[in-house]
Order: structure tokens, then sequence, then C-alpha cells
């Protein structure tokens, strides 16, 4: 071998096993990795009673672009959870015309549903159709969960979770019921 030719390989073999491990430092702190572990953290300092919590799914990162969270295909999609929702009550209250405030479960569906149409309504984008599409501005992750209110009483819910671009921080969130 020539004498330089040792010290090339030496070097060519350095320069792999440090960018191996640069490229493995970068894609496991990558914020798409990043962003399910803050959305479960947040969902436990979120939820009342969080040792109750059984995760049941948590979606892949999506992207948002400006302010506009949500799609038309997740807009009908929680309208017609929220449709569900209302059926239920409505079906347990008779036409609200029975409504139990002692009934802490109802109570709290109610408490839940009045949120998240909150929720709905100030994350609504008015944009026109054809506007040009905002810069990417971070992540959205959903988590689907089952829990047990401070009260006793079990619900299912789906928490939305909105993340910055770098996912380190939730940006915004909000709780949607699943019957």
């Amino acid at each position: 071998m020539k004498p330089g030719a040792k010290l090339a390989m030496l070097l060519g073999g350095a320069v792999v096993v440090w960018g191996l491990i640069a490229l493995g430092l970068w894609w496991g702190n990558s914020p798409v990795r990043r962003a399910p572990e803050v959305a479960k953290t947040a969902l436990y300092a979120s939820v009342d009673n969080p040792e109750s919590v059984n995760v049941i799914a948590v979606s892949r990162p999506d992207s948002v672009f400006g302010r506009n969270y949500i799609d038309n295909d997740e807009k009908m999609a929680i309208a017609n959870a929220m449709i569900r929702v209302n059926e239920k009550v409505m079906k347990r209250t008779d036409g609200l015309r029975n409504l139990d405030f002692e009934d802490s479960a109802m109570t709290e569906l109610l408490n839940r549903q009045m949120s998240a149409m909150s929720a709905l309504r100030s994350l609504v984008g008015y944009d026109a159709p054809d506007a040009p599409q905002k810069p990417f501005s971070g992540w959205k992750v959903k988590i689907e969960y089952e829990a047990v209110s401070e009260s006793g009483s079990p619900y299912r819910s789906e928490y939305w979770f909105i993340l910055d671009r770098d996912a380190h921080c939730v940006v915004n969130s909000f709780e949607i019921p699943v019957i």
C-alpha cells in the first residue's frame, strides 16, 4: 500500500462514521419524530385525571400552513362527531326537556361539546378557495384516548394539538368528544 493510502482510508472512514452519527442525531431529533411525544405530554397535562388516560391512537404529524389548522374533510368529520354527540344528548334528555344537572356524565359531555364547537368556530378559516397557500407554520397531531373524569364518568375523546414548526411547544389545542 502506498503511504498516503492508509491515511486516506482512515480519513474516509472517519468522515463516514461521523457523518452517520450526525445523520442519526439529526433524524432522531427531527420535529416529525418529536411532535407526537410533545403532544402526548401536553395531553397528560391537559386532562383532569391524567392517571386514567388510555391512549388509543396517535396520528402522524401533519403539516399546518398559516392559521388554517383544519381542512374541509376534517371540518366535516368534526361536524359529524358533533351531530352524534347532539343526538345522544337529545335522546338522553328528551330534547333537553328532562335535563338532569346531577347527571355528571351528561353535564361533562355537554361542556366538552360546547368547548369543541367554540374551538371549531375559532379555527374555521374564511380564505377564498383560490387564495395562495400560507407558509409552513407547524404540525398537527391528533390523539384519541379514553379517560375517567374527576367525577368518575368514563369518556372518549380526540384531542388535537397544533405545535410550532420545531415541535417544541403547543400553540393551540382543542378536544372533540367521540361517541
